[in-house]
Parts: C-alpha cells; structure tokens; sequence
C-alpha cells in the first residue's frame, strides 16, 4: 500500500475530485475543475458485486483493450498452484479486492491501484490496475 499512497501523492489523485474510466481505451482519467489532469493506461483487474469477486480475465462483457495482459497473471496462478487467481469467481471481503490488485500491479509491473464504486449498482466495484500515469497540461 506504500507504493498506492506513493502514487496518489505524486500525481495528487486527492486533488482531483472527479475521474472517469474507459474500459474500451484501457484508460483512467482524473478531472479538476472540469480539465483533464491525470491520465492513466489501466488493466481491469476484477469487480466486486456484493460478496463475490469475479476477476477481469474471464469477465466476456469487459472489452478485450482493458484486459489484454490479465491472462499473465491467471498464468502465474496455474504456475504458482495459487488458486486465488485461477478461480474465476471467489467469495469477497472488503480487503480481497486490494489484494488481488495489489498481486496484479505487481506481476505486471504497475504503479498503483484505484477502486472505482457505481452510482446505480450499489456494492459494485471496479478494481484497477494503474500501469503507467502522466500530468496533462
């Protein structure tokens, strides 16, 4: 989580209250003021809905651009016997979705994690893997 607090310090997400993700760009954005400040190229890592967890490999209604490099991690898993990242679906607690995207972000060599709620699914969450940050001017 150190890694975590380090980025949102250095690109100061705190400061930018709004964000927007596109999943067909493979894209998180952060907004201030209504302008663009922080763009991030992002993994799905996984959702959360309610007491399940259903990771981003296997999920056929995300586009394949957010997802292309989480078969490494399921591969890691087969490799490695961990069942955590080969089972499709798990039961979830309020910590297993920063632990698989923490695992993620470091398998594929990221920078951060962001977990993102939605307004009209309550429960619902998006887990993301923060592969590579910039400023926009």
């Amino acid at each position: 989580m150190d890694q975590n607090k380090a980025w949102f310090a250095k690109y100061q997400i705190d400061a930018c209250p709004r964000w927007h993700y596109s999943l067909e760009d493979a894209t998180l954005t952060f907004l201030e003021g209504g302008k663009t400040k922080v763009i991030c190229d992002i993994q799905a890592v996984g959702s959360v809905v309610g007491d399940e967890w259903e990771w981003a490999w296997g999920n056929k209604n995300l586009p394949l651009a957010c997802k292309s490099r989480m078969m490494a991690v399921k591969e890691f898993g087969e490799e490695k016997n961990w069942n955590k990242l080969t089972s499709l679906f798990l039961p979830s607690d309020e910590y297993l979705g920063w632990e698989l995207a923490s695992i993620t972000v470091h398998l594929l060599g990221g920078i951060g994690v962001y977990r993102c709620p939605d307004r009209e699914t309550p429960g619902y969450f998006m887990y993301l893997a923060i592969l590579t940050s910039r400023f926009v001017n």
